[in-house]
């Protein structure tokens, strides 16, 4: 192999030397680098490396300069926050196989978590198909540590310990993006297979990915549970759960983590999800929400695992239009998952009518959110009139009730 598709030059001195001086120079510093001998290819690449550290790649990761990727591992990389918390799914003492690696933000997580449980630097097998992949993590392990030992092998055909559990990120874009986990690569016969004989396993799919009751699962059987994982108001990712003692007793879980107060899980169990409807209530009627009231916007984990009205019945809160409709109450009940808003006024979706209203009633800045309505938020957005001189923050609710679809005008309440 030439040096451009052996991508073991990773690992040399000079690939250090190449990165810290691009990390020192937060720039590409291409006489620095001529003086290292790059090839015009490895050039190319720090050149690459460099624009994912100060770009995308500080969404996924702590430390960026300490990350080596390419634009596909990237994208479809685990966020360094979330997949410290999944691998803590898995208990102590085990060894993990983590299938379909990629750059390795997982299974350096996965190795954190069980070195610091178990001493043993053999608790974590990466393994890839691409050569690349498996430089890539065997890079990023020894810059974020523990070092690991990827494995080049198709997980499918891979020889694995018989007593090894199975974390896996099976490829979603083979035939294109999609939610089915039958149109994955590896084929999920195969996975099925390697879960049915696993003593646990965890395996991401896609957030949309809803499964009725007679889906065809295979050797593996229906996953115990399924957990939704948000970051920050956005959905990251599902994982399907087999055996896995921490969520022995769920059916579903929806996990949120938010910078002011850390992660939080709702967890379900079927006799809830089938039960709580007794404790809740579906508002249909505007007439029902005054000025003065109080409404929330609920974490996105809850909706996309459709848990919000399990939610609802747990908290005994009203729900408004449908099952993914904003919660109500007479008065707030603080939880980590719900932002809570004091409603000002009620208002038909009439953009002339939201219009004055933002001319009387003066904010410095509008957020924006629309539940069971299709709006263009980002034009109304530009319609509403801003007080630079105000220093309070509005909120523009929009949701459907009966036929009627209705703005409520809203300030978040600050704890």
């Amino acid at each position: 192999m030439d040096l451009e598709s052996n991508y073991q030059w990773l690992a040399s001195s000079i690939t250090d030397e190449a990165w810290a001086c691009c990390q020192q120079a937060n720039s590409f510093p291409k006489s620095l680098l001529a003086k290292l001998g790059l090839s015009p290819f490895q050039s190319q690449w720090f050149h690459t490396q460099m624009e994912f550290a100060i770009g995308p790649a500080q969404r996924k990761v702590a430390q960026p300069w300490n990350w080596f990727w390419t634009k596909i591992l990237l994208e479809q990389a685990s966020d360094q926050w979330v997949a410290q918390e999944t691998a803590q799914d898995f208990p102590k003492g085990i060894q993990v196989v983590d299938g379909c690696c990629g750059a390795g933000v997982d299974s350096i997580a996965l190795a954190q978590h069980l070195h610091l449980s178990s001493g043993s630097l053999d608790s974590v097998l990466p393994i890839d198909a691409s050569e690349l992949a498996c430089e890539l993590t065997r890079w990023n392990s020894r810059r974020n540590g523990p070092s690991l030992s990827p494995r080049q092998a198709r997980f499918e055909d891979a020889d694995l310990p018989t007593d090894a559990w199975i974390h896996l990120d099976p490829d979603r874009r083979a035939t294109g993006r999609t939610v089915d986990v039958y149109s994955t690569e590896p084929s999920w016969t195969s996975i099925a297979d390697r879960i049915g004989r696993a003593p646990g396993a965890s395996v991401k799919a896609a957030p949309g990915f809803q499964p009725d009751a007679e889906f065809p699962w295979g050797e593996c059987g229906a996953p115990n549970a399924r957990r939704w994982i948000s970051r920050d108001g956005t959905v990251r990712q599902q994982r399907l759960y087999w055996r896995i003692p921490r969520w022995e007793k769920a059916s579903r879980i929806a996990s949120g983590f938010r910078k002011a107060s850390g992660w939080h899980h709702e967890v379900f169990d079927e006799e809830l999800l089938g039960d709580s409807e007794r404790y809740y209530r579906i508002v249909h009627d505007r007439s029902e929400i005054q000025s003065g009231s109080y409404v929330a916007d609920h974490d996105p984990a809850l909706r996309a695992a459709s848990c919000v009205l399990a939610l609802a019945g747990r908290l005994k809160l009203n729900v408004l239009g449908n099952e993914f409709g904003y919660c109500s109450a007479n008065q707030p009940i603080p939880h980590p998952m719900l932002r809570w808003y004091r409603v000002l006024d009620v208002l038909p979706m009439d953009r002339k009518k939201v219009r004055a209203m933002s001319r009387s009633i003066r904010f410095a800045t509008w957020e924006l959110k629309s539940r069971n309505v299709d709006i263009d938020l980002i034009q109304l957005r530009k319609e509403l009139l801003v007080d630079k001189d105000s220093d309070r923050a509005g909120g523009l609710l929009i949701t459907k009730l009966g036929k009627q679809h209705i703005c409520l005008v809203a300030e978040e309440l600050r704890s």
